[in-house]
């Protein structure tokens, strides 16, 4: 359907901005009432909240004080314990290893209420390297391989409740999926090993059944004085191929192999995808 003549390209986009921002910034305040600017906190609300006769600065404004300001951009990223790497290196001595990244593609009906994206990792070490005979030329290889397997298209991990396992330490291998079923591990375990060039042997590969139910919806329990979402354990989520680094011993940046619509600038490979 054509788009009308009298069509304004500023208001179309305003309106969807004013749709989608308010919802997030009505759940954020969700506890602080509308209309109301007689304490800090619902104040807070009703500036960040997008009116339809907004100017463009004004809109602007808005979106920066919920985003940075007031921190709701902060949320979206999961806090994680971590030690700095050159602390890391220094204590512990490894091969170079292989890290592919997953994530749930965003759903606002779904992840808009708090429910976190799925993620997923597989990582595995490079044997025959080390960080002294490992080369550009070899990254470059990694990359290639990685792009054809997992970037195009993007590989869909359909991860689940079942874990399937293939041990192969001799080879760098020790993975541990969880997946919906076990022709879907076998997919996914398949589609590593190609990285590196390496045959699949039924022995090393198992498939772990399990009984045990996991509720999508767990419920909540009462923490620090509030009730909050209990953790989702093994929750069923197609998780799509993000990104891929190579990470050296002595080298505290990682080498980004592969990374989709420009998630890695500076990546060997990078992928444009719809």
């Amino acid at each position: 359907m054509p788009l009308p003549p009298d069509f304004n390209h500023w208001e179309h986009l305003q309106d969807m901005l004013r749709l989608y921002h308010n919802k997030l910034v009505r759940q954020y305040f969700k506890n602080q009432p509308d209309n109301d600017i007689s304490s800090r906190k619902p104040a807070l609300k009703q500036a960040c909240l997008i009116d339809d006769a907004d100017t463009v600065a004004m809109t602007q404004l808005r979106l920066w004080l919920f985003e940075i300001t007031v921190g709701h951009a902060q949320s979206l990223q999961t806090p994680i314990y971590g030690i700095p790497v050159t602390e890391l290196q220094r204590d512990f001595k490894f091969k170079p290893q292989i890290k592919l990244y997953f994530k749930e593609s965003y759903d606002f009906e779904k992840h808009g209420s708090g429910t976190e994206q799925v993620r997923g990792e597989i990582s595995f070490r490079i044997m025959n390297k080390t960080a002294d005979t490992i080369s550009r030329a070899d990254a470059v290889e990694y990359a290639r391989e990685i792009k054809n397997e997992f970037a195009t298209p993007p590989l869909i991990w359909k991860k689940g409740k079942y874990k399937c396992t293939y041990i192969d330490l001799d080879n760098g291998f020790d993975l541990r999926l969880l997946c919906i079923s076990k022709a879907e591990g076998l997919s996914t375990i398949q589609s590593v090993l190609k990285i590196l060039d390496k045959s699949y042997s039924d022995n090393n590969f198992q498939f772990i059944e399990n009984t045990k139910e996991f509720p999508a919806n767990p419920g909540t329990h009462r923490v620090y004085g509030r009730q909050v979402k209990k953790f989702r354990e093994r929750p069923t989520a197609d998780v799509k191929f993000t990104h891929a680094q190579l990470l050296i011993p002595g080298q505290i940046k990682p080498v980004n192999l592969v990374g989709l619509n420009g998630r890695l600038k500076s990546a060997i490979e990078n992928v444009t995808v719809s």
